[in-house]
């Protein structure tokens, strides 16, 4: 799937996301703010092109063809499309789905980019730590966290602590230094310039080359996988937009009756397809059959979705202290964080097990609450 089309359908589900205090732009070419602009509100915007400039003292979501944000934004920078370019200080974090990501000035936290090409330029400077995944990632500039992620051409030109990254051609250029211990995973031994600084650790790791038979078939998961990914996220957005105070609700649910959701949910989703069997052996139980596999399907899908949204809160309160935080935000953490964990051999199909038990325990409380008509859902917090 072509990430234009991603960031297109993405960016539908822009339209519906409500907020508290916000600036929503839509239109074909859009101009937000100019130099010397103070904007206090989170920006949601929408269009064939975005111009973002100023000082943003919000969040700032932008779908469209070609974004370019700067300034300083003194909030996270969530980003769809085709070609981005943020030239920004004090930025939060950038969370970047697109073709092309072009970045300078300095970042206070993190960087999660999927898409086809990021280059950061000699001012970059990124406190904590980057995540990349794409075609070709050339970065330079400075880099205190962690570097990782996959890409088929990654080449480092600037100060990088330590990390692990993945690729078929993986080059160390003349500017760059490597401080602590990056380990690089390729086919083939990285291209490291003689002029190149390794203060600390260059490990090399070889990667066997994959056998071709079966190829189009991992491709075809891996594909099927992506669009998952992308659905989930849309649904799960479309969702809390439509439902917002009820997902609060189960963040709620979710923290302060973690066992009883994970029991209550492994028998919910233990008793349906038995009674589904004991109605397709009568002869009227056929529709109670199809209803109940429609039940379950139902509650196996969206039980990620109100999972992610509770256990992204949990993290986030963690470290944030006072203040609300949007169910938005937490859903993206959380589900990013599900899906990169559910990879791991083993351990991926536990936590799946954990996450589809806990989110159907907690619709089924919600449910539950909403018929009986108490108002509210908790009796204490």
């Amino acid at each position: 799937m072509q990430l234009k089309t991603i960031g297109m359908v993405f960016s539908v589900v822009i339209l519906v996301v409500p907020g508290f205090s916000l600036v929503l732009r839509t239109g074909r070419d859009l101009s937000i703010g100019s130099e010397g602009t103070i904007i206090n509100d989170d920006i949601i915007a929408l269009a064939r092109s975005i111009k973002i400039k100023g000082v943003i003292n919000g969040d700032i979501f932008a779908c469209a063809q070609e974004v370019e944000v700067t300034g300083k934004v003194n909030g996270t920078i969530f980003v769809s499309g085709a070609e981005i370019k943020i030239y920004t200080t004090g930025t939060r974090t950038i969370l970047a789905f697109c073709s092309q990501l072009d970045v300078s000035g300095a970042v206070d936290n993190n960087i999660l980019f999927l898409g086809k090409r990021l280059d950061t330029d000699s001012t970059f400077f990124l406190k904590k730590d980057f995540w990349g995944y794409g075609k070709e990632i050339n970065l330079n500039g400075d880099i205190k966290g962690t570097v990782k992620g996959a890409a088929k051409i990654y080449d480092i030109g600037g100060n990088v602590q330590d990390g692990e990254i993945e690729g078929s051609e993986v080059n160390i250029k003349s500017t760059a230094c490597i401080k602590g211990h990056l380990i690089i995973k390729s086919e083939k031994e990285p291209t490291i310039d003689s002029a190149a600084k390794l203060v600390g650790k260059v490990e090399f790791q070889k990667i066997t080359e994959k056998p071709k038979v079966g190829k189009k078939g991992s491709d075809f998961m891996r594909i099927m996988k992506i669009i998952f990914f992308i659905s989930e996220l849309v649904i799960g957005l479309v969702l809390i937009a439509l439902f917002k105070d009820h997902f609060k609700k189960m963040s709620r649910i979710f923290k302060t009756q973690f066992w009883k959701n994970l029991g209550l949910g492994f028998l919910i989703l233990a008793v349906i397809p038995v009674a589904i069997v004991i109605a397709l052996l009568t002869i009227i139980g056929f529709p109670v059959a199809i209803f109940g596999l429609f039940l379950f399907f139902t509650l196996a899908y969206l039980s990620s979705i109100v999972f992610a949204t509770g256990f992204g809160d949990l993290l986030i309160k963690l470290f944030k202290r006072g203040g609300e935080v949007t169910p938005f935000i937490s859903f993206i953490l959380g589900l990013v964080i599900i899906t990169l964990v559910s990879m791991i051999p083993y351990l991926g199909f536990l936590i799946r097990l954990v996450v589809l038990f806990v989110g159907t325990g907690i619709l089924v409380i919600l449910l539950y609450k909403l018929l009986k008509g108490s108002g509210t859902i908790l009796e204490a917090e």
